[in-house]
């Protein structure tokens, strides 16, 4: 996610623009986090960092590719990032200041915009690029639109050999869900 924080007063009024390419920036999330996805293209993040009165806006893009696992037969599959975003996060309320106690109920997002140890405000465009990242990953990825899948009864991937099993396609996922389970125990 990198742990870079930047000081807000050191970006001018017009804003600043950051690219992230160093692919730390995902891979170290990917491991910590666990999640079943290898960089198939590098990955990258140009986020301009424009500041307001009451926070921070950022525009951006995101693009590269990475493979997961499809939901029906655990293939790779391939999936294209090519992702704009715009994200405003307001200013945290300093608990010194009166503007702190009045603040409207959106809270700023700690891992983005903080209140410096120095004193004024610091932003960590990678922890943006990360959540749009995970914002951009498809919750139900497909290696190919008529995947077949798993056959319930003897799990043979049905996309590449003929089940030769009795059984209807009724229970696609039972294989699935008995990996599933078996992980939560």
């Amino acid at each position: 996610m990198g742990t870079d924080w930047l000081p807000l007063q050191s970006f001018s009024p017009e804003g600043r623009l950051i690219v992230l390419e160093n692919q730390r920036v995902w891979e170290a999330p990917i491991a910590k986090f666990g999640i079943l996805c290898r960089v198939a293209r590098p990955l990258r993040a140009t986020v301009r960092v424009l500041p307001q009165e009451q926070g921070v806006l950022f525009r951006g893009r995101l693009s590269g590719a990475v493979f997961l696992p499809c939901v029906l037969c655990a293939e790779d599959s391939l999936v294209l990032l090519d992702e704009r975003f715009d994200c405003f996060e307001p200013l945290p309320a300093d608990p010194q200041s009166r503007r702190g106690r009045t603040r409207c109920l959106e809270e700023a997002d700690e891992a983005v915009i903080r209140l410096s140890p120095h004193g004024g405000y610091e932003v960590n465009p990678a922890a943006l690029a990360w959540e749009e990242f995970s914002l951009a990953l498809p919750p139900h990825p497909l290696c190919r639109e008529d995947c077949k899948g798993l056959c319930p009864v003897c799990g043979a991937n049905r996309n590449r050999e003929t089940c030769v099993c009795a059984r209807g396609d009724g229970a696609t996922f039972a294989p699935l869900l008995r990996l599933t389970a078996a992980k939560k125990i």
